[in-house]
């Protein structure tokens, strides 16, 4: 059973990579055998991006999957998380125009939540008034979910069809998982109206807090299991303007250690003369 694929160059930029260094992962709480023992890390040659020797192949996926985090799962104090949550809506809210324009329309807006885990963005953005849609690979987290009377469906977002275009699409801490993270940023744009709003979170490596971490051998992104990179947050906002997004806000979150929330706008098309 073949759990990785090489990447053949940089992910991103189709350029050649060189080693970075290895990571011992066997500390991660969702090792097991048969998963590999370490982490590969290369770093790209013409653009710089930190990405991993391999990524997950098919039945690699699956082994992964086989177990998840708790906070991955729906359940917990829902009041805490819609705390957490809330400053993520009210900063998407702002963005889209204000409360007002969001709810003076014939319909609700839509948020598509990619990779929701325990669905507390989801059903925090209900309560703003959003018809909040989570989208997750694993099958336990979809059901607890729905089970709780939320939207939720159990798809890859490559596949994903909608009749009508969305106003805003979240990947909180999601883009680092994708083997191709140009291609995620494709599919938004198709799905996004626009105008619409992309909405990110993931760890920043150029960030004060994982310096200080790498400096005192206490990162744990790069023995993360479920991670294929770690970007800059440069590198982060070319991506997004070469798939037509224009950065809006950022934010510091703390969910998770040394990440970054960036906003970004769908470019509105040119009109004609």
């Amino acid at each position: 059973m073949n759990l990785r694929i090489e990447y053949p160059a940089c992910p991103l930029c189709a350029e050649s990579g060189a080693a970075l260094g290895t990571a011992d992962c066997t500390r991660h709480p969702l090792w097991h055998e048969p998963l590999p023992r370490s982490l590969e890390w290369m770093r790209c040659t013409g653009c710089g991006h930190a990405y991993t020797h391999y990524y997950w192949s098919a039945d690699g996926l699956k082994e992964v999957f086989a177990k998840a985090h708790s906070n991955q799962l729906a359940g917990g104090d829902a009041d805490v998380k819609r705390t957490v949550w809330a400053p993520v809506i009210e900063r998407t809210v702002y963005a889209l125009g204000g409360h007002l324009a969001i709810t003076n329309g014939e319909r609700l807006p839509t948020w598509l939540d990619v990779g929701c885990g325990d669905g507390a963005l989801v059903m925090t953005a209900s309560d703003f008034g959003f018809h909040a849609i989570g989208l997750d690979a694993r099958a336990d987290a979809v059901a607890r979910i729905q089970a709780l009377g939320f939207s939720a469906q159990q798809v890859d977002f490559m596949n994903v069809l909608l009749d009508e275009k969305v106003d805003v699409i979240s990947m909180m801490d999601v883009l680092e998982h994708i083997p191709y993270p140009a291609r995620a940023l494709e599919k938004a744009n198709m799905l996004l109206r626009p105008g619409g709003l992309l909405v990110i979170s993931l760890p920043d490596l150029t960030s004060s807090s994982w310096r200080i971490m790498d400096a005192m051998g206490t990162n744990p992104y790069w023995m993360e299991i479920e991670h294929h990179h770690n970007f800059s947050r440069g590198r982060l906002a070319r991506l997004l303007k070469q798939w037509g997004f224009i950065i809006a806000d950022f934010a510091i979150p703390y969910r998770y250690k040394a990440q970054m929330e960036i906003y970004a706008i769908k470019e509105e098309p040119e009109q004609g003369i």
